[in-house]
C-alpha cells in the first residue's frame, strides 16, 4: 500500500447545505495509489456473490411423457430408442444441466479487500466525489423532504450513502428515491462505490474509520 495522499481534509455539511465543520480523513484508506488488478477481482467477487442460483433443467425423471419404448428394438432400420423422454431427443431431458443448486460464491483475501476497497476511495477523493454530512437524524420521513435536503447539499446523479446505524426516518424518506442507496460502513461493496457518481459518509462514520487507524497506530 502506497500512501501518495497525506492531510486530507472535507467540510462537514448538514441537510441544509450549511457547512458546520471539518474533518481529516484517514489517509491510510482515502490516500493511496489505486491498485488496478485489487478492484477487477473484488467487483468479479461482488458480482458472483450477488448472483443467483435461478437456472434449471429438467432431468429424465422430470420430463413429461410416456416412458414407452417408442419402437420395437430390432427389424425396423432405425435407431434404437428406450424412451421419448430421451436427452437425444427434441423435448426430452438435459444433461449435466444447472439444477437450481448451483452456488457462484468466490471468497476474497481479507486484506487484498481493503487493498481494492481503499482503493475506490482513494480514486473518488480524486475525483472530488466525497462528501460529508453531520450525524444528525433527518426529522422527516417524507420523500419529498429528502430530495430538498439533497438538492441543498447539490448531491446529484448515482448517490451511495454510507451510515453507521440506520434511522426509520433516515431509510423512509430515501427509499423511494431510484438513484439513491444507503450501506451500513461494515458492509460497504466496492462495486457500489464504483457505481456511483457521490459518495457520502456521516461524520459518525469518519470518526469510527479514523480512530481504527489511530487503534492500529499505537498497536505497533
Amino acid at each position: 500500500m502506497n500512501i501518495v495522499n497525506k492531510n486530507i481534509e472535507l467540510p462537514v455539511i448538514d441537510f441544509t447545505g450549511k457547512n458546520v465543520g471539518k474533518t481529516v480523513l484517514a489517509s491510510e484508506l482515502f490516500g493511496i495509489e489505486p491498485n488496478e488488478y485489487s478492484v477487477q477481482l473484488a467487483v468479479k467477487v461482488d458480482l458472483a456473490n450477488q448472483r443467483q442460483a435461478t437456472a434449471k433443467t429438467k432431468t429424465i425423471s422430470e420430463v413429461k411423457g410416456s416412458g414407452k419404448k417408442p419402437w420395437k428394438q430390432k427389424g425396423t432400420g432405425r435407431a434404437r430408442v428406450g424412451t421419448k423422454r430421451s436427452p437425444l431427443w427434441r423435448g426430452g431431458a438435459v444433461v449435466f444441466g444447472p439444477n437450481g443448486e448451483q452456488s457462484y460464491k468466490l471468497k476474497m483475501n481479507k486484506k487484498e479487500h481493503g487493498l481494492a476497497l481503499a482503493s475506490v476511495l482513494s480514486d473518488k477523493i480524486n475525483e472530488k466525489a466525497v462528501s460529508v454530512i453531520e450525524s444528525e437524524k433527518f426529522s422527516s420521513p417524507k420523500t419529498k423532504d429528502f430530495v430538498k435536503a439533497l438538492d441543498a447539499m447539490k448531491l446529484a446523479g448515482k448517490i451511495l450513502i454510507v451510515v453507521d446505524q440506520y434511522d426509520e426516518n433516515f431509510a423512509r424518506a430515501c427509499s423511494n428515491i431510484p438513484n439513491v442507496n444507503v450501506d451500513l460502513s461494515d458492509n460497504m461493496s466496492v462495486y457500489d462505490i464504483l457505481n456511483c457518481d457521490k459518495i457520502v459518509f456521516t461524520k459518525s462514520v469518519i470518526d469510527d474509520i479514523n480512530s481504527q487507524f489511530e487503534d492500529d497506530e499505537e498497536a505497533k
